[in-house]
This record gives C-alpha cells, structure tokens and sequence, in this order.
C-alpha cells in the first residue's frame, strides 16, 4: 500500500502488537505476564524510531501523523485498562484519559477531512512520554516480581499499589487535560465546524 512506508510500519506494527499485550498480561500466567511487560517496553521504543526515521527519510506525512499519535493511543490505554482490571489505578482516571483521547483523535479525524491536519502539541508528546514512561515503571515492577524469587512479593505489592503510583497516575491524567485544554483552545474554529456537520 502505497501510505505503507517504513515509519509508518512501525506505527501499524505498535497497533497490532497492542493486544498481543493486553491479552498476555491479563493471562495470569507469570510466563505471559513477564512477555508482556517486555513486548510494552519494545513496543513505547519504537515510537521514538518511527518518528525519527519519518524526518530522517525526509517521508512525514499526513497518514503518518494521524496514525502514529493513534498507535500510541491504542496502546497505553489497554496499558491502563489492564492496570484497572488488577487494581494498580482507579477506574475513573483512565475514564478521562480515554474521553480525552478519542476526542483529539475524533478532531483529527474531522482535520484530515477538511484536509487541515492537526500538529501534535508539545504538551501531547509530554503526555504521551510521562504515560508510557509511567506504564514501563509498573510494568518492570511487576516483572521483578514475577521473576525474582529473591525479593519478597509483599514488597513489590506494596510498590505497585504504592501512594507513588497513584501520584504518577494522576500526573498523567493531569497532563491529558492540560493537553487536551491546549486542543481546545487551539482548535475552536475546527470544533465548531465540526459540530456544524
């Protein structure tokens, strides 16, 4: 296809692989699980790769600048859902990053349309950095867990389900509505149209 170019494979690649994640690690099966923490780390990596070799190839497109932020997406939300289903972080903080992110991608969407498409914010890439940074953190935590008899479970329980790990989950929300603030005012004309249509 000819949008498939080799940024945008890598993009494509983080949205299959997603649930490849999210199933494993929701498995309970500690093989699965420890798969999975390592199959998110590669995956979050590969986003500073697509990206990269976009403006080194001189080949950034419009396709790719909808599809890449979309990969991201896809991919830190099962993240935080899975985090819901095992208790790591409450349910209404992943609500919102949710209703944020289908709303920037459903303005996206309307952009592409109108063929103005939108540039990802600075404080959208921050927020996107600081989340898969967050999910790594739990994610390692949980790998040492599971693959380090040596280290008692109870302490790395305690960790994972720490006040640390509350506090950083509620940067991350925080940081999605102070992006998505910056879309709104940035965005209103598009906005309105859009409800217009």
């Amino acid at each position: 296809m000819k949008y498939m170019n080799f940024p945008n494979l890598i993009s494509f690649s983080r949205i299959l692989v997603a649930p490849v994640f999210y199933f494993f690690f929701i498995s309970e099966d500690p093989h699965l699980m420890s798969i999975a923490c390592w199959v998110f780390i590669f995956a979050a990596l590969t986003d500073i790769i697509d990206g990269w070799s976009a403006r080194r190839l001189g080949i950034v497109t419009r396709y790719g600048e909808f599809l890449d932020p979309l990969a991201d997406k896809i991919l830190t939300l099962l993240a935080l859902i899975a985090f819901v289903q095992y208790d790591i972080i409450p349910v209404w903080m992943v609500t919102i990053i949710f209703i944020r992110d289908l709303f920037s991608t459903g303005l996206r969407i309307v952009a592409l349309i109108r063929h103005s498409p939108i540039e990802t914010s600075r404080s959208a890439k921050a927020k996107t950095t600081i989340e898969m940074l967050f999910i790594s953190y739990i994610l390692l935590l949980i790998y040492v867990k599971l693959n380090f008899a040596e280290i008692p479970p109870i302490t790395m329980e305690r960790l994972i389900h720490s006040n640390i790990t509350y506090m950083l989950a509620l940067v991350v929300t925080l940081m999605a509505l102070y992006s998505q603030a910056g879309y709104v005012i940035r965005y209103q004309s598009l906005i309105k149209k859009s409800k217009k249509c």
